[in-house]
């Protein structure tokens, strides 16, 4: 068995079910993780909402501000309550687990977005694996990057469900194939 590659990690957890995943996250200006200039630009910290209904990540007008970053253009954001026009700015990303990601572009979004200075979207969320669990009533929140294995509950349920079975026994799901041709694959 190979060993398992590397990787960063993060998790939050919440006392009950939660509706929504949150964490700090830190933002500076963006800049080149090969040659980092001294000193490093000041971060900024504020809360983010991790959200797989966005496709991209997005910042506030305030979280713009007190970066003090230019605006690099601009794009047409779709979201629930229709399209407008936003500008896009390039930031570094500090995620929680000390991850650094360099030179993301993010759209401005309205100030309404609640307590939280950016959204982090599924341009971050896919770069590595991601998981929602709510075991006994409680919410955990577990990301990992980069990418590591494929999580399969279909997988865990089958091997579970066809515990004791032969590859070359009948498959117990009636098919009349060998195990290992049919549900054992």
């Amino acid at each position: 068995m190979s060993p398992m590659p590397s990787f960063h990690a993060l998790t939050t957890t919440a006392p009950g079910r939660a509706n929504r995943i949150t964490t700090h996250v830190q933002l500076g200006a963006p800049f080149d993780p090969q040659h980092p200039p001294n000193p490093m630009p000041p971060l900024l910290d504020v809360g983010a909402l991790w959200d797989t209904g966005s496709t991209h990540s997005v910042v506030t007008p305030s979280t713009v501000l007190a970066l003090n970053i230019p605006p690099t253009g601009v794009v047409t954001m779709s979201h629930a309550g229709g399209t407008r026009v936003a500008k896009t700015f390039v930031v570094s990303i500090m995620l929680p687990n000390q991850v650094g990601i360099a030179a993301v572009q993010v759209s401005e979004c309205a100030e309404d977005v609640g307590q939280f200075g950016a959204i982090i979207g599924m341009d971050i969320i896919t770069m590595g694996d991601f998981a929602i669990t709510n075991a006994q009533g409680k919410t955990c929140m577990t990301f990992r990057i980069p990418s590591v294995e494929t999580i399969d509950f279909v997988k865990q349920a089958n091997s579970l469900v066809y515990a004791g079975v032969g590859r070359n026994d009948p498959c117990p799901c009636g098919s009349g194939q060998k195990f290992k041709k049919c549900h054992g694959k």
